[in-house]
């Protein structure tokens, strides 16, 4: 039996839970596919749309779209917006670590958008699980499992050695079946975008889903008042396609700019979003408060908008884009005396040479909430400059090697003493621009836990930090 027909469309179902609790494992384990190794950190930082054809056990089988929505805090709207192209929601809570902040906000979003859920209660096959105290900490956070008397179905699933995932495949199915989700191919377009970039060779590339109507290659769309001539329709397995109809996730070629997240793509030009907040442009007078000025480039528009919405009031964003750090970049950012920060987009030789004659410092980073955390350091230490601190002993790059691919900073060390384990700031240029830890001293072949002022010594931080030479480390204690 196939539960997908003319009649009804596949359902969309939005993966959701807490950082590393497995919602991308437990995909790949449904779509034999390893994405989770390719993002950095091994953590999933774009939201990524995927329609498998499940095929269980007892024969039924249907078509399925997947969102896999990213779980750190700072992608809270994206998260929200996934949630508002979806039929259900599988939220992931790990057996072991149970009901977390991220948790949290995803029931939160669940139950304003009064969808139904799925509770996919994973690492189920690992010793420290404690399958009862998560059940209790779900009843306590708004969602009650049919065990306990509430109307949540609740599946303990193992993404590694696939223990529960028929059963849980199955009751998205019968979920479907339930809703009688229907299919209107002839309805007006409605598609959402869940995912945009800037692409080097192929320009602004959206990955969309469509909930209504038909998307055909030629026809002329709009995301709010983005022009777009359809060039090419590409789906999860990344062939063309001619149509996308109801619950097809595709991405578009042909957009004259990269649209915003959560963008919906209609036949008509819409009014832009009055909600969203306008980026900062050059010439911006700042406020009478201190504010830490940055310029922000990013990979793909989610993302940047994730950071964008990470940041308090204490930050002037002066430019905001998606793409590479260009020479435009390093103008903006030396005239408002600012910062670049670039998540996971290259920076080419000549920029960074261009910055440094501009006295422009670019900060890089492919873990998002690294450069969330670089940020939060520097605008408290900008917003409370009286708080006390020790310094210990102080040291100069003044060299650089690796071993087994890990890069270590040569040190001589200065004033004072350092100690493996020491707080310290990295000084560049007379500015604090990175806060990390001693991981490890090594002098010779020797590994050893504390280094004094006039000798010199190999280095390691963690996390990590982008020194170069002449940087300063500095040890403190508050």
């Amino acid at each position: 039996m196939t539960q997908n027909n003319d009649k009804y469309r596949p359902p969309i179902v939005a993966v959701m839970g807490h950082i590393d609790h497995g919602k991308t494992t437990l995909l790949d384990k449904i779509r034999s596919a390893n994405i989770a190794k390719k993002e950095a950190g091994g953590i999933t930082q774009h939201i990524s749309s995927y329609q498998p054809k499940i095929t269980l056990k007892n024969g039924k089988s249907g078509l399925v779209t997947f969102i896999d929505t990213p779980g750190h805090a700072a992608f809270n709207n994206m998260r929200i917006r996934g949630a508002h192209v979806t039929d259900l929601v599988v939220l992931v809570v790990s057996a072991v670590d149970g009901v977390m902040t991220q948790t949290k906000e995803c029931i939160l979003e669940i139950q304003k958008s009064d969808l139904p859920v799925i509770v996919a209660m994973n690492k189920i096959d690992l010793t420290g699980a404690s399958p009862e105290k998560i059940k209790g900490q779900l009843v306590e956070s708004g969602l009650t499992p049919e065990e306990y008397g509430g109307q949540v179905p609740l599946v303990p699933v193992s993404a590694k050695t696939g223990e529960g995932i028929d059963k849980l495949l199955e009751l998205i199915l019968l979920h479907a079946e339930v809703m009688e989700l229907k299919n209107e191919p002839d309805l007006p377009l409605e598609a959402f975008v869940v995912e945009s970039k800037l692409d080097k060779s192929r320009g602004p590339v959206a990955s969309v889903i469509v909930k209504k109507g038909t998307l055909k290659l030629g026809d002329i769309v709009y995301a709010q008042n983005i022009y777009c001539k359809v060039k090419a329709l590409i789906d999860s397995n990344g062939d063309s396609l001619q149509i996308a109809v109801p619950s097809t996730p595709v991405e578009i070629l042909g957009f004259e700019n990269t649209p915003a997240v959560g963008c919906i793509i209609t036949p008509v030009k819409q009014a832009i979003m009055t909600n969203i907040k306008p980026d900062v442009q050059p010439g911006f007078v700042p406020a009478a408060v201190a504010r830490l000025p940055i310029v922000i480039k990013a990979d793909v528009e989610g993302t940047l908008e994730a950071l964008k919405n990470s940041f308090s009031d204490d930050i002037q964003i002066i430019y905001a884009g998606v793409g590479a750090v260009t020479d435009h970049d390093i103008f903006v950012a030396s005239a408002a005396k600012a910062q670049i920060f670039a998540f996971n987009v290259p920076v080419a030789r000549f920029i960074k040479n261009l910055a440094d004659d501009q006295k422009v410092l670019i900060i890089e980073s492919k873990i998002i909430y690294e450069l969330i955390e670089n940020i939060q350091a520097q605008v408290l230490k900008m917003l409370d400059p009286t708080i006390e601190e020790t310094i210990l002993g102080e040291g100069k790059i003044i060299a650089e090697f690796k071993i087994d691919k890990v890069r270590i900073a040569g040190v001589q060390i200065t004033k004072g003493e350092l100690t493996k384990g020491d707080l310290v700031h990295l000084r560049r240029d007379e500015k604090i621009i990175k806060d990390t830890k001693i991981e490890g001293i090594r002098q010779g072949k020797n590994i050893i836990d504390k280094i004094k002022s006039g000798s010199d010594c190999g280095m390691t931080f963690k996390p990590y930090v982008d020194f170069k030479l002449n940087d300063v480390i500095i040890s403190y204690k508050k």
